[in-house]
């Protein structure tokens, strides 16, 4: 059975961190899928296009980075809402994808709330 949830995937290497980010988004209204490489992430986004949201930590493991994934998301699903996470320096709006959100670690639950929130995805659920 399908559910009339929207879906977020979370890319994230630190276990703790995507929990607590699948937590914020559960209670805002998402159904939460999980990776942690951009290896993975490519894999779950094929199995599931009814992910409408990415968040994804910019400093993955492995030969592909987040900021990379995010570029090749943005690329193949324009559709997807993308927020970039980072606990490092600064990101350059040059280093993101056009249209991708920013979020510097560590942030409230707030904070990533508001990022991912868009009316014509969450009036349904």
């Amino acid at each position: 059975m399908t559910s009339s949830r929207p879906a977020a995937l979370i890319v994230e290497d630190q276990p703790f961190i995507g929990l607590v980010a699948s937590d914020i988004l559960s209670e805002s209204g998402f159904d939460t899928f999980h990776a942690h490489t951009a290896a993975d992430a490519v894999c779950v986004l094929g199995e599931h296009p009814e992910i409408a949201v990415v968040v994804a930590d910019a400093q993955l493991p492995g030969s592909v980075d987040g900021l990379e994934f995010a570029r090749r998301v943005a690329q193949d699903r324009p559709d997807v809402r993308l927020v970039v996470t980072s606990a490092g320096t600064d990101l350059a709006p040059s280093q993101v994808p056009a249209g991708a959100r920013v979020l510097r670690k560590p942030y409230a639950s707030g904070e990533l709330k508001v990022l991912v929130a868009a009316e014509d995805l969450l009036q349904d659920a």
